[in-house]
């Protein structure tokens, strides 16, 4: 996987105590990576935070990190069916 994977990965680690909770994916086309972090109804509000400021600090963070290397993250959060 690659470095921005495991920094999402990190960051939702710490912000969700139950890792059977939630389950990251990552698409890679060319310089655009996506990651899809998959997470049941109860622990939303843990990601996304009060206004969004989590999930707009963490994608802040990955697309600074990314730009060093001329690549584009997109981060998704979808609710687990």
């Amino acid at each position: 996987m690659s470095r921005y994977f495991d920094t999402v990965n990190f960051l939702v680690d710490n912000l969700i105590e139950d890792k059977n909770a939630y389950h990251l994916e990552s698409n890679e086309k060319g310089k655009s990576i996506f990651i899809k972090i998959v997470v049941n109804e109860e622990n939303m509000g843990k990601l996304i935070g009060k206004n969004g400021r989590i999930i707009t600090s963490m994608r802040t963070l990955i697309s600074s990190i990314a730009k060093k290397d001329n690549k584009l993250v997109k981060i998704e959060i979808k609710k687990e069916d």
